[in-house]
């Protein structure tokens, strides 16, 4: 998304250097790879891929770190603190590809995330709760849905399209779960009631 073009030129760069030491004069014949079949080179559209998703799991830990002290419900506060896990170890996976394929992904929100986190300090109690569960429903853009499907179906190794199929499911089941608490008869204090009405 906004960070993408952070790791296209950063891709580009790593091209460049490496065909500016094959076509320099007289140069020798290339060493053999290295053995650890775990290096690779992502194309620019799996590098996009990968700051997507992690951009995006950096957003909701963010938000949903917020929950422990804006909320007043413990479901919210026990939802919410899944939703941190999940992502952590999602973006675990991204790092790994990352590092595998000597890219290095972004530690800090960039300005347009940061600011979307910052609107959800405000609110406290139910006002956040709301707010919190209706964010969670709609991460799933049809443009983040496309990048998933893309990505699952034709990524260009099998780790993109495993990250893309789990992150997938991630989503699938934090949006359940967000519907459910959503549709409770109360979601504060410590008192819940699930089942419909």
């Amino acid at each position: 998304m906004r960070a993408t073009a952070r790791f296209a030129a950063f891709a580009s760069l790593s091209l460049f250097a490496g065909l500016a030491a094959c076509n320099a004069p007289d140069a020798p014949p290339a060493p053999a790879l290295p053995s650890a079949a775990s290096t690779y080179t992502l194309s620019t559209a799996d590098a996009a891929f990968l700051q997507q998703v992690d951009a995006m799991d950096l957003t909701q830990i963010s938000i949903a770190n917020l929950a422990a002290s804006h909320s007043n419900s413990d479901v919210v506060k026990a939802f919410a603190s899944t939703v941190v896990s999940d992502h952590t170890t999602n973006r675990k996976a991204v790092a790994k590809i990352a590092t595998d394929a000597h890219l290095t992904v972004m530690d800090k929100l960039n300005a347009g995330d940061e600011a979307h986190v910052a609107t959800f300090g405000h609110l406290y109690g139910t006002s956040f709760d709301r707010v919190f569960l209706s964010e969670i429903k709609s991460v799933q853009t049809p443009a983040l849905t496309s990048a998933l499907t893309t990505a699952t179906q034709s990524g260009g190794t099998a780790d993109i399209k495993t990250l893309a199929g789990d992150t997938t499911k991630m989503l699938q089941d934090h949006t359940i779960r967000a519907g459910d608490l959503s549709g409770a008869k109360t979601i504060k204090g410590h008192h819940h009631h699930f089942g419909r009405h």
